[in-house]
Order: C-alpha cells, then sequence, then structure tokens
C-alpha cells in the first residue's frame, strides 16, 4: 500500500489496473447505448468465443434519453430505460467473437481485449424489447427473486477459464446470501412466461 513493503507488486495486478483505468473512461450513458460482454470466454458449439450484445445502430439512433449526469439524482438509469421503453421498443444485436490465435486472444487473461482484426464480431442474433411499462413497483419484485449466472447455459455454451469457473461458485452463493436477506425463496425459471408473463 505505501510501496515500501518488500513484496513485488505482481505483474498482473499491473494489467488489471490499466484495465480498470481503460473502463474509467466511459462517460455514463443510457443503459440502452451501452455493449455488454462476457467476462471471459465461453464455448460456440466446437470453437472457444467471447459473446456481445451491442446496440441495433437503427434503434440507438432513436434514443433521446442519451447522456446521463449520476448526479443529478439518487437514480439515474433505470428512470430513463423506464421513459424509453415507454415510448419505443428496442434491439440488441447479438454477436460472436471466435477465438483465432490463443497467444493473442487467450482464455485465461480476461484483461486482454481480444482484437477485431485478427477475428471481427459476427452478429448471430436479435434481442428484441417491445415497448413496455417496467415502472411498476411488480417489476421490482420479479428482479429481486431472480439471480444471474453466466453459468444457466448448454454445455456448448458453457463458460471457460479459471476466471470464469470460480464465477459459478461466487455468483451462487451470492445469490442465496441475497435471497436469505430478501426473505425469499431460490427458485430457477422453468420458463421465459414464468418470469416476463405470457407474450402480448
Amino acid at each position: 500500500m505505501t510501496g515500501k513493503g518488500t513484496l513485488d507488486q505482481d505483474d498482473w495486478a499491473w494489467d488489471e489496473f490499466l484495465a480498470f483505468l481503460r473502463l474509467s473512461k466511459t462517460p455514463p450513458a443510457n443503459l440502452l447505448l451501452s455493449s455488454y460482454w462476457t467476462m471471459g470466454a465461453v464455448r460456440h458449439g466446437d470453437y472457444i468465443a467471447k459473446v456481445r450484445i451491442t446496440p441495433d445502430p437503427s434503434f440507438a439512433a432513436a434514443v433521446v434519453r442519451r447522456d446521463i449526469d449520476p448526479t443529478s439524482a439518487q437514480e439515474v438509469f433505470r428512470p430513463a430505460l423506464e421513459a424509453e421503453l415507454q415510448e419505443r421498443p428496442y434491439a440488441f444485436d447479438i454477436q460472436v467473437q471466435l477465438c483465432t490465435d490463443l497467444e493473442r486472444m487467450p482464455v485465461e487473461d480476461t484483461t486482454v481485449e481480444w482484437p477485431e482484426q485478427l477475428s471481427p464480431s459476427v452478429t448471430v442474433a436479435k434481442l428484441r424489447l417491445p415497448r413496455q411499462d417496467i415502472s411498476g413497483p411488480e417489476n421490482l419484485e420479479k428482479m429481486d427473486s431472480l439471480s444471474f449466472t453466466p453459468w444457466r447455459v448448454t454445455a456448448e455454451h458453457a463458460p471457460l477459464g479459471n476466471i470464469m469457473r470460480s464465477r459459478k461458485e461466487v455468483y451462487r452463493q451470492s445469490s442465496m446470501e441475497r435471497h436469505k436477506l430478501n426473505q425469499q425463496p431460490r427458485t430457477e425459471p422453468r420458463s421465459v412466461a414464468e418470469v416476463l408473463g405470457p407474450a402480448q
């Protein structure tokens, strides 16, 4: 901490520090304008891949509430998301980037960005969000009863690498503790309709 200790700083710590610095330069924006990645690699059938969802440009262009000021209110991201989805539908592109070079696209070092020039991301599906009202308290109740894990997938899309394997137990323990604090049973949904209700 003081720089006067006797142990050398591990090399990996500098990699993680620099990765956090890159992230810190990203300005706050509407959640609908952000891209989201798998933290590490996953199986893609017989291949190794990373997956991301990124805004469909035609839908992103229609977003009105683009810039977010986190200091303007106690909660800023959710109200902006609610307002946009009340007014118009939205869509994300689901993209896959295949690993073509294990040296430059490592599985174990999640701080290394996989170069797009080695393997461009390819759109394989579309995530569509219909116009809807998500402002009611019942949606918060549904959200609190859910849990997230990158391991809720088929074997063909299983996470890869030590970091992803460690997340499996960390996420499970976190979910158990949160449900315990919320005094809610921890259950797994059996269908989309069970979570979101019948399709409209």
